[in-house]
């Protein structure tokens, strides 16, 4: 799986005419590596990449033992000294590209979102190899592009990781109750993913009640359930670096006729979607079918954000469900349908899966239940 990621930058490098390409965001080193289980938070490595020569990793002292471990194959080669980044880098370009010839200028690919101080610090790194002559090329979500389509290994870990969520919101119905907290329901719902096997929650968990609920993204405090609540939960389980999307909208007691109402809005919306996503469907076209159902259930403009995006080692990335979006979606995609309702001052309800997008349809791979559930008090 590594060596083919890899031969698909190199296609698109050469496709581009670049010669040498720079990757530093860690989730798009995870992805051409495979590694697992060694990275964390830090912006503390670069790859570089480049035809005909073996590709290297940068790092430092603290992760180079734990990723040689990882690189039984001897794919990538491990660079830990201790010097500045840029001047390290520059000397490795110089020892593989040195004799270039200067009519021919070397095309190195950079990130476009490159730190500006990181940015400086390379051009005078390279700017100070003597006979070298190079142009930076500026790109946009290069890898990550790549990344939105997913292999049969990342299949496999997503899927895992759905499991752990489903389980953890079953665990969630027989455990929340009136005067719990938003704080201790979530802290109950990544104990139980931890328990189950989940490295980590995939991102802060969402746990919000009543009039909270009407926050997309609300953070959890301490306010207590309450009878006739509406209990919005949206978390994942983060396993092997790659993480799992899932949102559940439940009610305290039996709901209002308005509840019901708001909930069977948000489910016919993503029903209508998850039974039209297939290649070439664009995000546009998703989102206007969701706004749609959601008005002809009575709650026009009360889906307030996009419909979805792709998941992976990231929680959110490419493709977008969205606005405005014209990218169209390809096999192999993973992505979420999130449509939700949501009043201010009363609260919401938000139904999220995620899937495959496969050239007969969506394979859904969440398998908790779509109906509102009543919590018995």
């Amino acid at each position: 799986m590594v060596a083919s990621r890899l031969a698909r930058l190199l296609d698109t490098l050469a496709l581009q005419g670049i010669d040498v390409y720079l990757a530093t965001h860690t989730a798009d080193i995870h992805w051409l590596t495979g590694f697992s289980g060694v990275f964390d938070e830090e912006q503390a490595h670069l790859a570089l990449v480049a035809a005909d020569h073996g590709p290297l990793f940068f790092t430092d002292t603290r992760y180079s033992g734990a990723l040689a471990r990882l690189d039984v194959q001897g794919r990538w080669r491990i660079l830990d000294e201790r010097r500045p980044r840029p001047a390290y880098v520059a000397e490795r370009v110089k020892g593989l590209f040195g004799s270039r010839p200067q009519d021919r200028p070397l095309h190195i690919g950079i990130e476009g979102d490159l730190r500006l101080d990181s940015y400086r610090a390379l051009v005078t790194a390279l700017d100070g190899i003597e006979g070298l002559a190079y142009r930076l090329v500026e790109t946009s979500g290069l890898v990550r592009g790549l990344r939105a389509c997913k292999d049969a290994r990342e299949i496999e870990i997503l899927k895992a990781a759905q499991e752990i969520t489903d389980a953890a919101f079953g665990h969630m119905l027989g455990y929340l109750r009136p005067g719990l907290s938003e704080r201790d329901a979530a802290n109950e719902l990544e104990t139980f993913m931890r328990r189950a096997g989940a490295d980590a929650a995939a991102f802060p968990t969402i746990v919000a009640t009543g009039p909270n609920s009407a926050v997309p993204h609300a953070v959890p405090g301490g306010r207590a359930i309450d009878r006739g609540d509406l209990v919005l939960m949206d978390f994942g389980a983060r396993l092997e670096g790659y993480r799992s999307d899932m949102t559940r909208t439940v009610v305290m007691g039996a709901p209002s006729r308005q509840q019901r109402a708001m909930h069977e809005a948000a489910r016919a919306a993503q029903a209508a979607v998850m039974a039209m996503l297939r290649p070439g469907v664009s995000g546009l076209e998703a989102q206007a079918l969701a706004d749609e159902a959601v008005a002809a259930h009575g709650f026009e403009g009360r889906l307030i954000h996009a419909l979805g995006h792709g998941v992976g080692i990231d929680i959110h990335e490419l493709p977008t469900l969205g606005p405005k979006v014209e990218a169209v979606l390809e096999e192999g995609n993973v992505v979420t349908v999130e449509p939700g309702v949501y009043l201010e001052g009363i609260g919401g309800v938000r139904i999220e899966d995620y899937g495959l997008v496969t050239s007969e349809g969506f394979e859904d791979f969440t398998r908790s239940p779509h109906d509102l559930v009543s919590i018995p008090l």
